[in-house]
């Protein structure tokens, strides 16, 4: 028995029965049959033509058979017939490869070829019970004005089993230079890559290359066999993937309209299987597009960035160079900061769309329009160790205007930081937020921070007296930080601040920096207060000598002492019995001696004649009204462990 091609008039196979079939036709039956198959070399004419599209084909079958009826014989009869089917090689083979895994992925690419090997592991199609000799193939693509070789196959024996696990091993030579020339829409390898990383059907021609294992009719068939395949790279099994760590060695931005532009060194930490070996290549410049989240920020090089790719540690060094970072929807990137300031790991999907140039033995090009899809974590940093970091010396504030609802002022100051960070923005606005009450706002200018230097820096500070309540709050505040301690406050973005689509609505819990005077000033031993440096008590006279420090550089502050007392170890040593006026000029300020009512009988007498010509460790609580200009505030400061003289 043959089939054949009817049209075409070629026979892809003959059949020979092993033992004699008998057929009753007198009612219906099932019919078993042993035969032996025999493919022909004609199989490669139909393979072929179906792999590159939708073909009519029209099958033929003719048997010779002996007839009897009734027992009589009448004969040899030669019974034929047909069966149209439309075939689609294409499509067959999407059935199958749907899903494909690649198990056991081993990849050693080391610039001047890539060697591989893995396991594919298919489901059973369900058809024949059939075990496959090794085979081997190869696989070409067409480049600008040639097709050209781009790798081997060679599969091992496989059965037909479920499920079908197919060993493979794959080399890829160093590659012709037509597949890499750009044809007008990219070159071919940049089109591979492309759609490989994006899962993607990449068209290729694979030619069956016989071996001597294999029997005749396969090698008959393997001589003549090129299939058009499209091939998708398929799922892979712990390939790893995705950005392991993000470290920013350098950040500078500075506004572009709504957007940032972005100076940056960065590397990138991507994690892939350790069977992934990669050697002698390098990606020396970048450039396209990086798309944050579904719709948080795009990161755009429009120009070529600078990138060194080290393989052994498998890592990415860029060093952008005006990047421009676009915000995306406020709300998602108003969500993302406020989860990382509060130490909450976020993931996201990172989407690069990159050019990226190539260097290595193995190839040398341009490959672009490169898209994939990464996971990257990212890492919860709580605003308190951010913050911690900053030390904050305090040069100078300057009095800008002041009425009985607001005071204005800028913030000179001196910050370090471990941060090697440069912003030149400006018209940035936040409100801040203390208790549920709107207490100011601040402003800040352009900052350069270095690791281990003091870079100077401006801001704006406005303080405003809203309702009684928020009144209450503000003073609190400032009673609390003018007596060493640091308050939290919310930082807010506001909707008519620059870059608003990146800030507007963020608010960010933020402990107030610790601030330090200028460096030629002294400091207390502990419990710092900007505002009381030092102290002596004079017994005898029943008198206390002050310094304090007006930061303010060009206003006096008066400061109207309503109560105060001085207490050890909670033992009350004195207070002042009647309110006392102290006008402070700008700097460093040794007030008059104030009249103060010691103890003199008991434990606080006891413990005053013991420290005389010495020192005591003296808690401080006084309320006082502290004026600004016209802006006045009722404050309540309490300091501790202020090292105080004590003299007779």
């Amino acid at each position: 028995m043959n089939v054949c091609i009817k049209k075409e008039r070629f026979c892809i196979s003959s059949v020979e029965l092993l033992e004699p079939l008998t057929v009753k036709l007198r009612q219906p039956q099932t019919i078993e049959a042993v035969a032996h198959i025999k493919p022909t070399k004609e199989m490669a004419r139909l393979i072929n033509p179906i792999s590159r599209g939708p073909e009519n084909v029209v099958f033929g079958c003719s048997v010779v058979c002996a007839i009897k009826i009734n027992g009589h014989s009448v004969g040899q009869h030669t019974v034929a017939g047909a069966l149209a089917l439309e075939l689609d090689g294409g499509r067959i083979l999407r059935r199958v490869m749907k899903d494909a895994v690649l198990e056991n992925l081993e990849i050693d690419a080391d610039g001047r070829q890539v060697v591989g090997f893995t396991v594919v592991r298919l489901s059973n199609v369900g058809l024949v019970d059939y075990t496959a000799d090794a085979m081997s193939w190869e696989v070409l693509m067409p480049g600008c004005s040639k097709v050209s070789s781009v790798a081997t196959i060679s599969t091992g024996k496989f059965g037909l089993h479920d499920p079908i696990l197919i060993p493979t091993k794959f080399t890829v030579p160093p590659l012709d230079e037509d597949l890499l020339l750009d044809c007008g829409d990219g070159s071919a390898i940049s089109k591979l890559l492309t759609n490989f990383s994006s899962n993607r059907e990449v068209p290729v021609i694979v030619k069956a290359k016989p071996l001597s294992t294999q029997p005749q009719w396969m090698r008959d068939i393997f001589d003549d066999l090129e299939v058009n395949a499209a091939l998708a790279i398929g799922q892979i099994d712990d390939f790893g993937g995705g950005v392991e760590a993000v470290d920013i060695e350098y950040l500078g931005v500075r506004a572009q309209g709504d957007a940032l532009l972005v100076s940056s060194d960065v590397s990138i930490k991507y994690n892939v299987s350790e069977n992934i070996v990669v050697s002698d290549i390098d990606i020396p410049f970048v450039r396209g597009e990086v798309h944050c989240g579904p719709n948080i920020t795009t990161l755009e090089m429009r120009n070529w960035q600078a990138s060194k790719l080290h393989c052994k540690k498998q890592t990415i060094g860029v060093s952008l160079d005006e990047a421009v970072l676009k915000p995306g929807d406020s709300n998602l990137i108003r969500d993302l900061v406020q989860n990382v300031a509060s130490g909450t790991s976020v993931k996201i999907p990172i989407r690069p769309l990159l050019d990226i140039q190539v260097a290595s033995e193995f190839m040398t090009t341009t490959i672009t329009g490169l898209s994939t899809e990464l996971d990257y974590s990212v890492p919860g940093v709580p605003n308190d160790q951010l913050f911690r970091s900053l030390d904050v010396r305090l040069n100078e504030l300057v009095l800008l205007e002041s009425s009985a609802k607001h005071c204005a002022m800028v913030i000179n100051a001196a910050v370090s930081s471990n941060l090697n960070f440069d912003s030149n923005l400006e018209g940035l606005k936040f409100d801040l937020q203390y208790n549920g009450s709107i207490v100011g706002r601040i402003e800040p200018g352009p900052v350069h921070l270095s690791p281990e230097n003091y870079s100077n820096t401006s801001a704006k500070l406005i303080m405003q007296l809203g309702t009684d309540i928020d009144k209450s709050r503000l003073e609190r505040m400032l009673g609390t930080y003018l007596s060493g301690l640091y308050p939290v406050i919310e930082v807010i973005g506001r909707q008519d601040s620059q870059l608003a689509a990146f800030v507007a609505g963020i608010g960010v819990p933020m402990r107030l920096p610790q601030i330090s005077r200028q460096e030629n000033l002294p400091h207390p031993v502990s419990h710092e207060s900007i505002f009381l440096v030092d102290s002596t008590m004079h017994i005898m006279s029943s008198e206390i000598e002050l310094t304090v420090f007006n930061p303010v550089a060009n206003s006096e502050v008066v400061v109207d002492l309503i109560e105060a007392q001085a207490s050890h170890d909670k033992t009350i040593l004195g207070y002042i019995s009647k309110e006392q006026r102290i006008v402070v000029p700008p700097g460093l300020y040794r007030t008059p001696r104030i009249p103060v009512t010691y103890a003199t009988s008991g434990i606080g007498a006891d413990i005053l004649r013991k420290a005389l010509n010495g020192q005591l460790e003296i808690d401080t609580s006084a309320v006082m009204r502290v004026h600004l200009g016209a802006f006045a505030v009722e404050l309540l400061y309490s300091g501790s462990g202020t090292s105080t003289k004590i003299r007779l």
